[in-house]
């Protein structure tokens, strides 16, 4: 995705991005979660989901503590935290991170060089020298896709468990690595720093206005001619988005997706 700053001079509100998801939808939002709930709007899902609970970070603030999910204490992102930081959901490997799917990663890593060729064909003057892999976990897509590409790679991951674990999974090329334990709600790449910044797997886990604000910051992270990739699953034909209460994590339809990456500036080009 390329960057335009022709959308990024108003105030986003979720209502907004519902108005024109409506527009994408043909006046109808079909949504579901992994209890069976039915929703018909995004306002509704994040009203709830996005509720702060103002007496915990009153109390924190007050003790000078600082809370453990890098500012945010909504339950949703609460929840997300937890899940990734619990041995038991997610061990470190490549079953664990991918919920028993481990097998996918030599075809995951294969599809995603032959992107990364195309991308290069498609514009000559993009490097491979410094990358930031977004939701690394401990390190699957940095060690098996980006260090053979890439000079440099920052592991950006909120789970202090899974970024600890990153350089003996990564081994001897973590020389090559600098983990940034920090959520993507909160990251914020210096401006000018990647040729590429990777997105994989993990969008899901940002409510919408924390999408776009975090897909305009990676924008003005990039270098001239620098690229964002978004690798996701999507929640298919049937809805508009399926919402996975264990993880707090919401599969967009690709209208959806598309549409938040419009409202931060970013323009769609190869694959997408």
């Amino acid at each position: 995705m390329k960057f335009t700053e022709e959308t990024t001079e108003f105030e986003l509100t979720v209502e907004e991005v519902e108005r024109q998801l409506l527009l994408e939808c043909g006046g109808k939002i079909d949504g579901t979660d992994s209890n069976d709930a039915l929703y018909s709007s995004i306002s509704e899902l994040w009203k709830v989901e996005l509720s702060n609970t103002k007496e915990k970070q009153k109390s924190k603030k007050m003790k000078g503590e600082k809370s453990t999910t890098n500012g945010n204490d909504s339950r949703w992102y609460r929840k997300a935290y937890d899940f990734w930081e619990d041995p038991s959901n997610c061990p470190v490997s490549d079953d664990g991170v991918l919920q028993g799917y481990g097998v996918l990663t030599p075809l995951d890593s294969r599809d995603s060089n032959l992107f990364l060729d195309s991308l290069a064909s498609q514009n000559p003057s993009l490097r491979f020298d410094r990358v930031a892999d977004c939701g690394a976990g401990i390190g699957r897509v940095t060690k098996h896709l980006l260090l053979p590409r890439f000079g440099h790679v920052d592991l950006v991951e909120q789970s202090p468990r899974l970024t600890s674990a990153a350089p003996a999974y990564i081994g001897a090329e973590s020389s090559r690595v600098t983990c940034i334990n920090i959520g993507l709600q909160d990251f914020e790449p210096s401006p000018g720093t990647y040729d590429v910044i990777w997105i994989q797997w993990v969008i899901g886990h940002l409510a919408d206005l924390d999408a776009v604000r975090f897909f305009r910051r990676c924008a003005a992270g990039l270098k001239p001619g620098g690229v964002v990739v978004l690798k996701d699953n999507t929640a298919g034909d049937s809805w508009v988005f399926v919402v996975d209460r264990s993880d707090s994590s919401v599969s967009r339809s690709l209208k959806y997706i598309k549409l938040l990456a419009r409202l931060s500036g970013l323009q769609g080009c190869a694959g997408g």
